[in-house]
């Protein structure tokens, strides 16, 4: 290979191919070299510096954000006055976007990444230090290292070099010689990808397999021999030394946001390989390249199994609680259903699935019956409406979410391939490795022990902690959380409000009914159950409220009777028409039911609805279709038929009489027992006439005929001519004998 192409084509290829990185130094390699390590106090300072002007710049964005685009003089001054720098008001000023694009740009510097802090401490420092730095932001590389920063080094993915056939040792032996012809014999190899290696050749992730792989990596990288002992453990030939060996030092150690720019590793240090399935563009899975080669070295039929599961994982059928045949109970339709299988095979989650944007407005309007526009984004919201409940739709979600790992990790679990960090593996037996340099990331607490014994020998590079925050605070600001995310749910979940159109309804108000009112009480019993209904009535005899009260029946039942009535009450006097609540109600079906007694025109209903209802429209509309008794007089009479008088129709109840007489007892009409005299009304109307007369005449009397000319006292156009000695006064101001020129 190295004959053929040059060692910079042949790295080049390496690194599109994903198998080693770029070669760089040491300190751009890696975060746990540097050049200038800072001292505790000033690591500290530095940190304080940054944490106070990220806060200035999120206080002066806020506050910018309050002023909105276009503030007047006289806001800015008050920003002024509380603190906010004259020439940060100017920059707004300037800007063509305002301030609140000033504002969007303080915010990106706030949360733009600064340069990371970093300290080196000694082997012995005392943990109350560490805990301070690391809790400010810092980095600490605890210990020494015998490395330069400036050695040239190479990170290369051990995973990529396994193959169904093996380890293609020829390759990365090629490889690094042509690294070695670039940059000396001083080239440092950083090895990567060792748990995700372990698993392509069907292995256990452990600490004496990881030693194995390196002493491989070791072999290859110094053409050194790899021994039969050690190779079996790997199942792999045994490497032979060559004649002419090297000195590459081999260094396990994090690797740089530079370095990871260009490169990716299957795994990093120590860490388990948990990337085992994968999905493509189009949301399909698959079983990532190191799963496959251990799976088919270990059980193939684990394998097989494995890819038919993970070509299901998006089967609605296997969602607990989204069958085919809960979905059409809930109103989806086989269309609806195949449009949401299809948005989960593409990788959409569940509540995207369910959106308005898969279904499409067509299903969710016609066969759900929902608005559409409610739904854009919001599957959730949808399932909701049409009856799943909020647990019922987080264990889907889970279901979908965790589907795949979880039938990877158990297939991984049966065949012994399953890598899970575990505290009781010793990784410091890597340093008997001889040529080995370890540098190892610590991202939690160290071990609460105060003495430097029982660190170990090796540097370990100790990341950041979390900023120490007051337990009050902490479980505070939890709970705070919990409830902001319930709100958002619940208004994710809302229909949107019912906004009424007020155009169509300029002057809906409420009308009271009078203090002193009208009205009647019918007792009756429906299907044995008695039934007292009262009405009120407005002054001009309609109706105005209902009061249903119910005979021996449970407290509950009567209370929803009450309310009930209380409703009805409420609509008929914002206007809405008994017609209304008549068709609506009348022939419900619900016990009790049945023959109905004490009502005259009514003998037998569906419903307490049904009769009370029907009895309304009898009384107050005059709706006879619903009456079953018709022949009986208002006033419980008889018209004396038998004796050969003639029937009658009542007398229609008048405005006046409605005033006097309840117009739901008499039911729109005039009992036969009450007359109305009309002589009284009749002479009084006429009276009335008279004086009405009386007054226009007296009106038209009294008021003057005024001439077209003004006063030219005064300028009133109140001149008039007295009849009686004819001269021209005014009404204004009192002048007689007004002369014209």
């Amino acid at each position: 290979m190295v004959a053929k192409y040059s060692p910079q084509s042949l790295i080049e290829a390496a690194k599109e191919a994903g198998l080693v990185s770029s070669v760089m130094s040491l300190r751009d390699i890696s975060p746990a070299f540097s050049d200038h390590y800072a001292v505790a106090e000033d690591a500290l300072q530095a940190a304080r510096a940054v944490t106070l002007k990220r806060t200035s710049l999120l206080a002066s964005a806020d506050t910018l954000e309050g002023l909105g685009d276009r503030p007047r003089n006289a806001e800015l001054a008050e920003a002024v006055a509380q603190g906010v720098p004259t020439n940060l008001i100017a920059v707004g000023l300037s800007q063509d976007k305002g301030f609140l694009r000033l504002a969007m740009d303080l915010r990106e510097q706030a949360t733009a990444s600064g340069p990371t802090l970093s300290a080196q401490m000694p082997e012995n420092c005392d943990e109350e230090t560490l805990n301070e730095l690391r809790h400010a932001g810092i980095s600490v590389l605890l210990g020494e290292t015998l490395l330069t920063t400036d050695t040239p080094a190479i990170a290369i993915d051990l995973s990529r070099f396994v193959t169904p056939d093996g380890f293609e040792t020829d390759v990365l032996r090629d490889l690094i010689q042509a690294a070695r012809n670039i940059h000396g014999e001083a080239l440092c190899v950083l090895p990567c990808g060792i748990s995700a290696a372990a698993m392509a050749l069907g292995k256990p992730f452990s600490p004496d397999i990881a030693i194995q792989l390196i002493k491989l990596l070791k072999a290859c990288a110094n053409d050194e021999s790899f021994r039969k002992s050690d190779a079996d453990m790997l199942g792999l030939p045994s490497l032979r030394k060559q004649p002419e060996t090297y000195a590459h030092p081999v260094l396990i150690a994090p690797l740089s946001i530079q370095a990871l720019s260009d490169f990716e590793p299957s795994s990093q240090e120590f860490a388990p390989f948990t990337a085992t399935v994968l999905q493509d563009d189009e949301g399909h899975w698959d079983v990532a390249g190191p799963t496959r080669l251990g799976l088919a070295r270990t059980t193939p039929e684990g394998l097989a199994h494995l890819l038919t599961e993970l070509s299901n994982a998006a089967d609605i059928e296997a969602v607990p609680g989204f069958g085919d045949d809960i979905l059409k109970t809930r109103g989806f339709s086989t269309d609806a259903i195949g449009k949401v299988q299809s948005a989960l095979g593409e990788g959409l989650p569940l509540n995207a699935a369910f959106s308005r944007w898969v279904l499409g407005d067509e299903i969710i309007s016609s066969d759900l019956r929902l608005p559409p526009e409610a739904f854009d984004s919001d599957g959730r919201g949808l399932l909701k409406a049409v009856g799943f409940t909020k647990a019922e739709i987080a264990t889907a979600e889970a279901a979908l979410d965790n589907r795949t790992e979880g039938m990877t990790q158990q297939v991984l679990q049966q065949a012994g391939l399953l890598q899970a960090a575990s505290p009781e593996d010793d990784w410091t037996a890597l340093l008997d490795v001889e040529g080995l340099h370890l540098i190892q990331s610590v991202s939690g607490p160290l071990p609460s022990k105060s003495d430097a014994v029982s660190r170990p020998a090796s540097p370990l590079w100790l990341l950041p902690l979390d900023a120490e925050q007051d337990r009050s605070i902490a479980e505070r600001m939890a709970h705070i959380e919990a409830l902001a995310a319930d709100i958002v749910a619940e208004e994710d979940a809302a229909p949107p409000p019912y906004t009424p159109d007020i155009a169509d309804h300029p002057n809906v108000s409420r009308t009271r009914l009078p203090d002193r009112r009208k009205g009647y009480i019918q007792k009756a019993a429906v299907g044995g159950h008695k039934v007292y209904l009262h009405t009120g009535e407005f002054s001009d005899g309609h109706l105005g409220e209902i009061f249903i009260d119910m005979h021996k029946e449970g407290a509950a039942f009567r209370s929803l009777m009450n309310n009930f009535a209380i409703a009805v009450s409420l609509g008929l006097q914002y206007g809405v028409p008994l017609e209304e609540y008549v068709d609506a109600f009348v022939f419900t079906r619900f016990e009790p039911a049945g023959e109905v007694t004490g009502n005259d025109r009514i003998t037998a209903a569906t419903s307490i609805l049904d009769y009370i209802f029907r009895e309304l429209a009898v009384s107050y509309l005059d709706r006879e279709d619903l009456a079953e008794l018709g022949d009986a007089t208002h006033d419980g009479l008889g018209r004396g038929e038998r004796d050969g008088i003639s029937k009658t129709e009542g007398q229609p109840l008048s405005g006046e009489a409605a005033q006097l007489i309840s117009r739901g007892f008499s039911r729109g009409h005039i009992p036969d027992n009450i007359v109305i005299l009309n002589r009284k009304r009749e002479e009084k109307a006429a009276e009335e006439e008279i004086a009405k007369a009386e007054a226009e005449a007296e009106a038209a009397e009294a008021a003057q005929t005024y001439m077209p000319d003004a006063c030219p006292e005064c300028g009133s156009f109140t001149l008039y001519t007295d009849e009686t000695d004819g001269q021209i006064n005014c009404d204004t101001c009192g002048k007689v004998g007004v002369a014209l020129s």
